[in-house]
């Protein structure tokens, strides 16, 4: 049975099909364009393993089905599902409109995949339409503050919703009429069936119920198909493709080729100047909300949402597109000139651009793989490079950087004074290769509570008889301060003056117990040449452990939960080796707090934040309200200089010092090694 049944009906349909499709054709080609105008970017390697990704990420929405948000991850899982399985009936129901018997191969009444793709059909109808109601509840009655109402949303659900109910009224009245379906047994089409005979309705009525829910579904369907380019369900189209183009790569920020002649832009104050990916990231987004949830600093009320951002961006791109495509030659019309709000300054305010700690927590709660620190970064470039406009803090940083090699603008034959009485080789001293150099970086060589962590580890790796020495006078800053403010070309300066004087040096492996020196030797300097094996200390403090090289005999009685570094963690996926460590103390009991992990919370020192004046409330503070209320733990255990600062000025700045200390694992090992007198040797 087909709604269509005339040639007059067909040629109407058709007239609707093509609209609908010539549309979404014309939209998606207008998107398409301005992938093609933004900077080129190589995401087409390693195809194998971004496949693996959209079996698990796309069509097993893994990160959807997140246990913090699990009754929503399982909603809108529930519903892709569902929109997936019930295509497949979608094609069908267009095909019959001109073809009654018209169905892909294998899943006619007498195909092997008829029945049990029927069956399946029925079922994911129910349970979308189930949720579409639960969504429905979520929003207008719990409303999670991650969610913005929308008529979009509303209307984007109406017509899901509707696909269902029409399809439900469709097969019943065909089952009411002549006892079956044109499909294989759908015990749906019989339950609606026989309650429209129970209703005792006439031939012409059921007759006129299949007409009009045909007609329906399909007006409903083709618009969705034309709306669904100009909506904020776009990313129906484009998931899988950014999950599919999901970046492999380490932790690393884009290079500047800044010796490039043909360079015209230091950083971004365009959206067209951003990469494909960035514009197809901007596409995507869900307005789900997560990277808001996770987001330090909208949790202490800063200026900034990652979710608004690219919503932002999003309604600018929209507007701004047919500029572009005239500007490019792939438009219609003349060229004229855009007289719209600036990307950088107005559409994204400064004070949002500067508040990105870099801490990658809202890449990691995003479904789709978004990505949002490089685009805070290529603006910041901008910002610092082209317009000199940034935070009057930077301007003594920058200064400390270049001319005294670390942002505290401390004296660089100072660099050696915590070694002051140990016995701490040096790379000059060595006539033969080492296996370790101990990159000990700024914090380590000149803040007092970090110079603490350095002397612990210098005497780990004394006591389990490594062979490793430090730089000393001649270790400068890795440039990581200056790269993730914006200044990519002080950070280059920097960075080539290590890596040539790395390069010259005769090790092995390097070592450091600092997070953000780790990230950039290991992950950036081989941007510029400088491939290097790094460790971070905890790694080699583990190893070491495990090795029997240094022995943990003294007992430490107390409750410790771990705070994990942002740049450690999830740069890095460094998580088990510090907890190893802690486990292996005598008497310690490992507590962890509900954000750990790669739901860590930040420390609120990432991104140049350390540098940079905060208004209350502060990230560390809320950081530390959770380990002091959270857990029952008297000690904030740290493997990261600036983390270790930070959560040592929170507990100070809430009055909680009678309650929490904080210390680096490196100490705490220390302390285990040496209690009551004991030297563990190897």
């Amino acid at each position: 049975m087909t709604a269509t049944g005339t040639p007059v009906t067909k040629i109407i349909f058709a007239i609707i099909l093509a609209i609908s499709v010539g549309t979404f054709v014309f939209l998606m080609i207008r998107r398409y364009k301005v992938l093609t105008i933004a900077k080129p970017i190589d995401r087409f390697n390693n195809y194998w393993e971004r496949f693996k990704g959209v079996l698990i990420y796309y069509l097993g929405q893994r990160r959807i089905l997140d246990p913090k948000h699990k009754m929503a991850g399982l909603m809108h899982a529930l519903i892709f599902w569902g929109f997936v399985a019930v295509s497949i009936n979608t094609l069908h129901l267009i095909g019959r409109a001109f073809f009654p018997e018209f169905h892909l191969p294998f899943f006619g009444k007498d195909g092997f995949l008829g029945a049990p793709y029927i069956f399946l059909r029925d079922v994911f109808e129910i349970v979308v339409f189930s949720m579409i109601f639960v969504a429905g509840f979520r929003r207008l009655f719990i409303r999670p503050e991650r969610i913005t109402l929308s008529w979009d949303a509303a209307l984007i659900l109406s017509l899901i919703g509707l696909l269902m109910l029409t399809d439900f009224f469709i097969n019943g009245a065909e089952v009411a009429l002549h006892g079956e379906t044109s499909e294989a047994y759908s015990f749906m089409a019989h339950v609606m069936g026989n309650l429209f005979q129970s209703m005792g309705l006439s031939a012409s009525t059921l007759t006129s119920i299949f007409h009009v829910s045909w007609w329906i579904h399909m007006v409903d369907l083709l618009f969705f198909l034309a709306y669904l380019p100009i909506s904020k369900h776009f990313h129906v189209v484009t998931s899988v493709f950014n999950v599919f183009y999901r970046n492999l790569e380490p932790s690393t920020l884009p290079h500047m080729d800044l010796e490039d002649d043909d360079l015209e832009n230091f950083g971004v104050s365009q959206i067209e100047q951003f990469d494909w990916k960035d514009i197809m990231d901007v596409y995507t987004c869900t307005e789900c909300g997560r990277c808001q949830a996770a987001c330090p600093a909208y949790a202490t009320e800063k200026p900034l949402s990652p979710k608004k951002v690219n919503e932002e961006m999003r309604e600018h791109l929209f507007e701004k597109t047919p500029w572009l495509l005239q500007m490019t030659g792939q438009g219609d019309g003349d060229v004229e000139i855009y007289d719209g709000p600036n990307l950088v300054g107005e559409v994204i305010k400064d004070e949002t651009i500067w508040s990105c700690t870099t801490c990658k927590a809202c890449e990691e709660a995003c479904p789709l793989f978004i990505d949002f620190i490089d685009r805070f970064v290529e603006m910041r470039r901008h910002l610092v490079l082209e317009e000199s406009r940034f935070p009057s803090e930077l301007t003594n940083i920058f200064k400390n950087l270049e001319n005294s090699g670390n942002p505290w603008g401390i004296a660089a034959e100072d660099r050696e004074k915590w070694m002051d009485g140990l016995d701490i080789p040096k790379m000059r001293d060595k006539s033969e290769e080492v296996e370790y150099l101990f990159f000990v970086g700024c914090a380590g060589a000149f803040d007092q509570r970090s110079q603490k962590t350095v002397q612990a580890l210098s005497e780990i790796l004394n006591q389990a008889g490594a062979n490793y020495a430090v730089l000393g006078k001649e270790e400068t800053c890795t440039g990581d301060p200056a790269r993730r403010v914006g200044n990519e070309y002080l950070y280059q300066m920097m960075a080539m003056q290590n890596v040539e004087m790395l390069n010259e040096k005769s090790f092995k492996k390097v070592i450091t117990s600092c997070p953000h020196c780790y990230n950039t030797i290991r992950n950036e300097y081989p941007q510029l040449g400088g491939n290097f094996e790094v460790l971070h200390h905890t790694e080699v403090i583990a190893d070491l452990v495990k090795r029997g090289k240094i022995q943990l005999t003294g007992s430490i009685d107390k409750t410790i939960t771990y705070h994990d570094s942002c740049y450690l963690g999830r740069h890095n996926d460094i998580y088990d080796s510090p907890r190893d460590i802690l486990s292996a103390i005598p008497g310690v009991k490992l507590e962890e707090m509900p954000r750990s992990k790669n739901k860590g919370f930040c420390c609120g020192a990432g991104g140049g934040r350390m540098w940079l004046e905060e208004d209350k409330p502060r990230v560390n503070q809320n950081r530390v309200d959770e380990a002091a209320t959270e857990t029952n733990a008297s000690l904030v255990s740290t493997a990261c200089p600036f983390c270790s600062i930070m959560v040592d000025d929170g507990i100070n700045e809430t009055g909680r010092q009678e309650q929490l200390e904080t210390r680096d694992i490196a100490i705490l090992v220390a302390e285990s090694m040496n209690k009551n007198g004991s030297k563990n040797g190897s």
